[in-house]
């Protein structure tokens, strides 16, 4: 017997309008608290910003500012008499803060020697957090950029998360699948979380490293993003995502990928119905995001229209998500030229996504 077609799955994601089309290179996607605006952390060390309040999206004038990458991005909404400010950060060690209407507050050019990886903010709302690098984690005061309690941990820091909630716990992972956990109050040093299979030392090459960290909502549980790596010289690795009990420092689960050229876990959000949703990049055409459920040995949804996925963000209702990737036919090892013989640069298509009731 014949068996039935399968139609189109009613509980996946679902696009939501047109992809937004920054001309380059995204690292960071964010939206605001109030969820009207969408902002891209861009390769030409610009802020680029979309109205996304209505039916359609509107581009707003780009912030710039920035000498490199802007490599990370953070909302943070304060007082209803101070409002929202945007916190970036660039490959060359500057931290600025924006007003949402584009008007830069402050700035401190050399927050870290070279590379900021992570910025991230505490429950009170009144420190911001960035690591680097040059191996240090640094506090700063949210509203003057005054520099606050620092950790020289001592490698090269590729994440930074805090704890929404509890003992004032922040966790920074380096390139050897180590994180480690600080009293941000006190700068005391906690418990230290290992995820070693997410490093390998390949022809004296480094390779991994926790690249992205979460906090649930109630504070309870710790993510790790990264890969198992197989090969340094051409990177291959299979995705590893590991799910840590705060409290204990045990680990509760685990997902994996299924082969070596599905890449690494490059962001994370978490849903407020106990879900993680996770972008992952790897050989041309491998990167989704996905939907997991912890706990569970495979996900809820794994997909999307476009490769190569680099950065989630989860909408303030819950039931949108926005995921920048890699544009179809990536030129990303410089040889593939246009109709007019030049060569074409990598963009990041932005696709927002409505979200099923999973």
């Amino acid at each position: 017997m014949a068996q039935p077609k399968k139609g189109p799955d009613p509980n996946a994601p679902k696009e939501f309008g047109k992809p937004l089309a920054p001309p380059t290179q995204v690292t960071r996607v964010r939206f605001s608290p109030d969820g009207k605006h969408l902002v891209a952390a861009c390769f030409d060390g610009k802020v680029r910003r979309w109205d996304v309040g209505g039916k359609e999206s509107a581009e707003l004038p780009a912030l710039g500012g920035h000498n490199g990458w802007v490599t990370d991005l953070l909302f943070m909404a304060l007082s209803p008499k101070i409002g929202d400010k945007l916190y970036t950060t660039d490959s060359w060690g500057r931290l600025t803060v924006w007003d949402t209407d584009g008007k830069q507050r402050w700035t401190v050019e050399s927050a870290h020697d070279g590379w900021v990886r992570g910025v991230a903010h505490t429950s009170d709302k009144a420190v911001v957090a960035t690591c680097g690098k040059d191996g240090y984690v640094r506090q700063w005061a949210a509203a003057s950029g005054k520099r606050d309690i620092e950790w020289k941990v001592g490698t090269d820091l590729l994440s930074l998360a805090i704890a929404p909630k509890g003992e004032w716990r922040l966790f920074v992972g380096d390139q050897f699948g180590i994180i480690r956990e600080f009293n941000y109050v006190s700068g005391k040093p906690g418990r230290t979380f290992e995820a070693k299979e997410l490093h390998k030392l390949d022809r004296i090459q480094d390779v991994g490293g926790v690249k992205c960290l979460l906090v649930s909502d109630d504070g309870k549980t710790l993510f790790a993003g990264g890969a198992e790596p197989k090969t340094g010289g051409f990177v291959q690795c299979i995705p590893l995502l590991v799910a840590f009990d705060v409290a204990s420092g045990k680990r509760l689960s685990q997902w994996k990928g299924a082969n070596d050229n599905e890449g690494y876990v490059t962001d994370l959000a978490w849903h407020r119905d106990g879900f993680v949703i996770f972008t992952t990049s790897g050989q041309p055409g491998q990167g989704k995001f996905h939907i997991w459920k912890p706990g569970d040995e495979k996900t809820l949804f794994s997909g999307g229209k476009h490769p190569n996925c680099h950065s989630v963000a989860l909408h303030p209702d819950g039931d949108r998500i926005a995921v920048s990737a890699t544009n179809a036919n990536s030129s990303g090892n410089g040889r593939v030229k246009g109709t007019g013989g030049e060569y074409r640069a990598n963009s990041s298509p932005i696709q927002l996504w409505s979200l099923p009731k999973l």
